[in-house]
């Protein structure tokens, strides 16, 4: 038997399937047709595949870019620091759009 995921149901189906674990069944558990059954198998879409590799790049990634800490703690510093207070405002409505209701 052969099981395809497509990628359309997004992380949480992605996440269901990688973190099931594969056990085989207790020795006293067996059934005599057990040596009888095919074995199963799944097969991950192309799409699947590359959400699990984006995945783990993520998780590999370091949480902090301490180069882009430095070079803003440095702005802070010297007083060039400045913020864009409509390009601020305009992301947090197209971010948080709660936030205004």
């Amino acid at each position: 038997m052969s099981m395809q995921i497509p990628s359309e149901r997004g992380d949480l189906a992605l996440s269901s399937v990688l973190q099931t674990e594969v056990r085989e069944p207790r020795e006293g558990l067996r059934s005599e047709n057990t040596a009888n059954t095919s074995s199963d198998s799944v097969s991950l879409s192309h799409d699947a595949q590359l959400l699990m590799e984006a995945k783990r790049a993520a998780q590999a990634a370091p949480d902090v870019r301490q180069d882009k800490v430095e070079a803003l703690r440095q702005q802070v510093a010297n007083g060039t620091y400045h913020i864009d207070s409509r390009q601020l405002a305009e992301q947090l409505v197209r971010e948080e759009p709660g936030l205004f209701l």
